[in-house]
């Protein structure tokens, strides 16, 4: 397996491979996900949530990954159970 895919285990799709596109750090303060919100990775690419989710959790600079998951992406924070659809901005 390369290193940048993995193995998730869950209800939906037992032993899916999925893929890291990005794994760093969201600039400044983050605020867990609201409608629309825009995250702001310190390599300079931008992602906007796409689906309406709500849970507060508030962290300066977390550790997150985006995640491709059939055909997906979705950004995962250090700290949350939760994850959200986004879509690059750039």
């Amino acid at each position: 397996m390369k290193s940048d895919e993995f193995s998730y285990q869950s209800s939906q799709a037992k032993g899916a491979k999925l893929r890291i596109v990005v794994d760093g750090n969201i600039e400044g303060s983050f605020y867990g996900f609201d409608g629309g919100r825009i995250f702001k990775f310190t390599n300079g690419q931008i992602w906007e949530q796409a689906e309406y989710k709500y849970h507060y959790h508030y962290a300066y600079r977390p550790a997150a990954q985006i995640i491709e998951d059939q055909g997906n992406n979705y950004l995962q924070v250090n700290g949350m159970n939760d994850r959200i659809k986004v879509k690059k901005v750039r």
